[in-house]
């Protein structure tokens, strides 16, 4: 019994690099099929046709993005990097605080003068009206998590200073 395949697939088009202009591809080849072997001429089989111009865009993306991942690993996600601190880091005490804060130690060494003074100052100013505050809030508000009668008088003080 003749075994019947349609007509081998032509190759796309080619993209020749460089010049945006598109060539024939490869022919297809005549390789026998195993079941073939040595009884025949054998089929028509296609060559290996070369990635679209959106396949090999996709397979960029993926290995840009899992190097991006894994560098973003390796940078931020070890004790005393950025994430880690972020999440598992232990706030510093209020003593903590007072201690950075006069050591000035947001001021780059190498900066010196009135720019070095400008930054000082903004950092105080930061810690005075931003950071100290938020704190000794975010003290309170943890101290009054531990006992629920704590919590409920601390929502209760809240609520009335809202509605004053």
């Amino acid at each position: 019994m003749a075994q019947s395949n349609p007509a081998a697939p032509r190759a796309p088009f080619l993209l020749r690099p460089g010049t945006g202009e598109t060539v024939p591809g490869p022919e297809p080849a005549t390789v026998p099929l195993a079941r073939d072997a040595g009884t025949g001429p054998g089929t028509a089989v296609p060559a290996p046709v070369p990635m679209s111009v959106p396949e090999r865009a996709r397979l960029a993306v993926n290995r840009w993005a899992g190097t991006v991942a894994n560098g973003a690993g390796q940078l931020w996600l070890h004790p005393d990097r950025v994430l880690y601190v972020l999440w598992h880091g232990k706030p510093g005490s209020m003593a903590e605080h007072r201690a950075y804060v006069k050591s000035r130690a947001w001021v780059p060494a190498e900066l010196s003068g009135k720019p070095a003074a400008v930054i000082a100052v903004a950092g105080i100013v930061y810690h005075l009206i931003i950071a100290r505050p938020l704190k000794a809030i975010a003290r309170t508000v943890d101290a009054a998590a531990e006992r629920p009668l704590r919590l409920l008088m601390l929502a209760v003080f809240v609520l009335i200073l809202l509605h004053l």
